[in-house]
């Protein structure tokens, strides 16, 4: 009974049902592509840490760097003595903790940045895993070497080749890719922490890795670091954060809140759509209520015409929604060092459709369409046939 006219109904109405169809479909591209890029700037500013497996990372300040050495400390960069990462290690809401020692070499060739890490610690870990030439380096190596794929390029260096580092030569056993967002953690050159600290002369970590139990106790570990010593800065992702601001303060704080004020337009716009596509109406749920059709049959009508119109529009809404996100590609933000180095971190983030935002987005466009047509229908159809014809 209902099928045939519904479809009759839809395509006869052409102008109507292509204006409710196009009306749905530019506010679900509105409200997916925004939804999109807030979501790809809130994890942009976590992104780096996401990578590098660790949720805070700490680097001491202090101003006796040596300067007559090849291999020497980061400008204005301290080591922590085996005190503090005691100390560290025993904090509340501290998981687990990587130390690593980063350090400069300067040469006739140019500079090179060395990172020793503990093979077996979760940042070695990670590092490993992005391995894609050769292998990583192991606990029971001496005088080996990994390189970052970039400076192995452009040095036109590969797996097996020789690197100085000072005095001493390194043979290279793997080239590593590091990972999306994390260049600004990459060094040039990857060794143990046993054979950085030989070939420099130092005994201790000048960078730890830190996992927390949960991101919403972030600040009450910083804050305990500091309480350690002053001079530790502690960089993280509210860190960066910080030093976006206005895009933070859009994009992050009041993430929520935007999504709400576009939920909000949402439900106005399909309220007034519905409204006055039923408001036109009138005449001919007066002819149906004239031919015998009830209030029930009416509704069911109605909310079967809105439920194609709708799901019409949001397909048409989603696919146009595919073409901004493809257009747009990535997000950038740019903030601050996140070391004591003043170059500047800029962090790029891709553009994704959600299935479950789709999903969540579709399922609100039809709960709000089939509740205003069900209001404002059962309210025209409870009409009198002859008062409905002479409100017209």
């Amino acid at each position: 009974m209902y099928i045939p006219y519904i479809f009759k109904e839809v395509f006869r109405r052409k102008s109507r049902t292509l204006t409710n169809v196009l009306t749905i479909a530019v506010i679900i591209t509105m409200l997916i592509s925004v939804t999109a890029i807030m979501s790809a700037y809130t994890s942009a500013i976590y992104l780096p840490f996401k990578d590098v497996d660790s949720d805070i990372i700490l680097q001491k300040s202090d101003n006796t760097t040596d300067l007559t050495s090849d291999i020497r400390l980061p400008f204005g960069r301290g080591t922590f003595n085996d005190d503090e990462v005691i100390k560290i290690s025993s904090l509340n809401h501290v998981r687990d903790v990587s130390g690593s020692l980063i350090l400069w070499n300067f040469n006739k060739t140019g500079f090179t940045s060395i990172e020793g890490i503990d093979v077996d610690s979760a940042v070695g870990k990670k590092l490993s895993s992005w391995t894609n030439q050769g292998r990583f380096i192991t606990g029971g190596d001496d005088g080996k070497a990994v390189l970052e794929s970039h400076f192995a390029k452009f040095n036109r260096m590969k797996v097996g080749d020789n690197i100085s580092l000072g005095s001493n030569v390194f043979k290279i056993t793997g080239i590593l890719k590091i990972g999306e967002g994390s260049p600004i953690f990459s060094s040039n050159v990857y060794i143990k922490s046993s054979e950085a600290q030989s070939i420099s002369g130092i005994k201790e970590y000048d960078q730890i890795y830190l996992k927390v139990d949960d991101l919403s106790n972030e600040e009450a570990v910083k804050e305990d670091v500091s309480q350690i010593n002053p001079r530790i800065n502690a960089v993280s992702g509210n860190y960066i954060s910080a030093s976006i601001k206005n895009v933070v303060d859009i994009y992050g704080t009041f993430y929520w809140v935007g999504v709400g004020v576009m939920a909000l337009v949402t439900v106005l716009v399909l309220f007034k759509v519905n409204a006055l596509a039923l408001l036109e109406r009138r005449r001919d749920i007066a002819i149906l209520q004239s031919v015998g059709w009830t209030k029930r049959d009416i509704t069911r009508q109605i909310l079967f015409e809105t439920s194609l119109q709708t799901m019409l529009g949001f397909v048409l809404g989603a696919i146009a929604s595919l073409a901004v996100i493809a257009f747009i590609g990535t997000v950038t933000i740019q903030g601050t060092s996140t070391g004591l180095e003043s170059t500047p971190t800029t962090i790029t983030m891709p553009l994704t459709l959600s299935p479950v935002v789709v999903a969540e987005y579709f399922g609100l466009t039809i709960v709000i369409s089939l509740l205003v047509s069900y209001l404002l229908t059962n309210k025209i159809a409870a009409v009198k046939p002859s008062e409905n014809l002479r409100s017209l």
